[in-house]
């Protein structure tokens, strides 16, 4: 009987370090980097420049030797709008937000443009794309 149970501790111990260093294997480690990037400033025809900043929240996950990374863009500014006009002003005013809620959606410059100011929403998808291509070679 004193044999079987030191045998079995004996085995249990044994097993025990195996377990853990399995566990060390399949450990997961994840990083999380938030960074902004600027896209180009593209002129909305005759209305004034528009240039789009996003603020990308990049996460690598690595588990044993796989290594897993995703980017979502978390926030969006116009720091850049056209505004040469009452007319533009009154466009960008009005266009921007929807645009914005589009792209937070989406999360890409795969987006609706918006009715009446085609202009405004294909500067802003161009400065978008700019923006989105800086942060993938980040």
């Amino acid at each position: 009987m004193r044999r079987a149970i030191t045998t079995l501790l004996a085995a249990a111990v044994l097993a025990v370090p195996v377990g853990n260093a399995t566990a060390a294997a399949k450990a997961t480690t994840k990083v999380v980097v938030t960074r902004k990037f600027a896209g180009s400033t593209v002129q909305a025809d005759r209305y004034g420049p528009l240039q789009v900043t996003i603020t990308v929240r990049k996460t690598t996950t690595i588990t044993g030797t796989k290594k897993k990374v995703s980017r979502k863009i978390v926030g969006l500014t116009v720091p850049v709008y056209p505004n040469e006009s009452g007319r533009s002003q009154y466009i960008s005013q009005n266009a921007l937000p929807v645009l914005r809620s589009e792209v937070l959606r989406a999360q890409s410059a795969s987006i609706d443009l918006v009715s009446g100011a085609t202009y405004t929403s294909e500067a802003f998808v161009q400065s978008l794309q700019a923006a989105i291509l800086k942060a993938r070679r980040a």
